[in-house]
């Protein structure tokens, strides 16, 4: 009996990249309509997702923790060895186009994709991504592989490990409103389940600090003629000092266009607390930040930010303009509270991640 095609991806994948010891998170995918999970079915179990499609498609997925996903000319160097070992355990003459192409999918997924044909037509697609704080390598053999590419690596549940860091290529918020590129000194982290049910949306770190997104309902974001006022005193309640002692309000404009404010105060530890609004649309986000460039890393944040799959160009053209205030609405200051409280938990995160050397001195 021959060995189905699938074998033989699965055979490369497991002898190119080193098995795991210990089960780790990874992305997952339903298999979609006359596609059957051999991994659920227990006939392998080496890799992430392993289905068998129709017409002998295949379509397999397992973590590449060696794989140079931060260096275009790395990613086209790995994806050409796995083609020649394709090539060298099918004994079929599969061809690249040696050119890497970067795909956004519908589910926030950020592949390279190099492609590749047999006998003049397209049949095999290669593709690195990033998910659940690893890289993975995705192998897709198909009489049609770019039709299924949106069934397939467009569908896939990412998963998430807690608190993960992510060094290379996009970090977009849960809602799909924006997004930045992470890298030369920005890290993108996994938020913590705590931090979802709060409302969270993205973390990112840089110089030994974080900064920390939460999503405003419509109904619980105020006047835009408030918001300058409000983050000041929000900023000085969480540092616990007097109004006073917080920085005077400043604008953050950001590369989507909506421009966001922000003040610090200083903190223990010479550290700093940020607090910040980004108005977007018809609601808002605030902004939280720890660590002793807080105010800086804050800036560079937002002037990096960029509208995400999601965003809507018109609602972002209208977002209002927040007015610099000094005076401080009492009516208000309630929201202090909730930085509190915030704020003890981005303090075990930061003091967690400096112990593990997640963030970048």
């Amino acid at each position: 009996m021959k060995t189905t095609f699938l074998l033989l991806i699965a055979t490369i994948a497991s002898a190119a990249l080193p098995r795991s010891t210990a089960p780790q998170p990874g992305p997952t995918l339903e298999a979609p309509p006359g596609w059957s999970d051999l991994k659920a079915e227990g006939k392998l179990r080496d890799g992430a997702i392993i289905l068998k499609g129709p017409e002998s498609a295949s379509f397999i997925v397992k973590r590449a923790p060696d794989a140079p996903l931060d260096n275009p000319a790395g990613v086209r160097g790995f994806l050409n060895d796995v083609l020649g070992g394709v090539r060298e355990a099918s004994k079929q003459d599969y061809r690249g186009s040696n050119r890497v192409e970067t795909r956004v999918f519908r589910n926030g997924l950020t592949a390279q994709l190099l492609k590749a044909q047999l006998n003049g037509e397209d049949r095999l697609v290669l593709a690195l991504f990033s998910a659940a704080g690893g890289t993975h390598l995705a192998v897709l053999s198909s009489r049609a592989p770019e039709a299924m590419l949106p069934a397939l690596l467009g569908n896939i549940q990412l998963g998430k490990l807690e608190g993960a860091i992510q060094s290379s290529g996009v970090a977009r918020s849960l809602d799909g409103q924006f997004e930045i590129a992470v890298g030369g000194g920005l890290r993108g982290r996994a938020l913590l389940d705590a931090e979802v049910a709060r409302g969270f949306v993205l973390a990112i770190q840089g110089s030994g600090s974080e900064v920390l997104f939460q999503k405003l309902a419509e109904a619980d974001a105020t006047k835009p003629a408030e918001q300058a006022a409000i983050v000041r005193e929000m900023a000085a309640a969480s540092a616990d000092v007097a109004p006073s002692k917080a920085a005077e309000v400043k604008a953050a404009p950001t590369a989507a266009g909506p421009i966001g404010v922000y003040s610090w105060a200083p903190a223990l530890a010479n550290d700093k607390l940020s607090v910040g609004y980004l108005p977007w649309g018809y609601w808002g986000y605030q902004v939280f930040g720890r660590g002793p460039s807080a105010d800086e890393l804050t800036v560079g944040v937002l002037a990096a930010l960029k509208a995400g799959p999601r965003a809507v160009p018109g609602l972002l053209a209208n977002t209002p303009q927040i007015p610099i205030s000094r005076e401080i609405p009492q009516r208000r200051l309630y929201q202090g509270a909730g930085a509190l409280v915030f704020l003890a938990v981005a303090m075990l995160v930061c003091s967690r991640s400096r112990k593990s050397a997640n963030l970048p001195g």
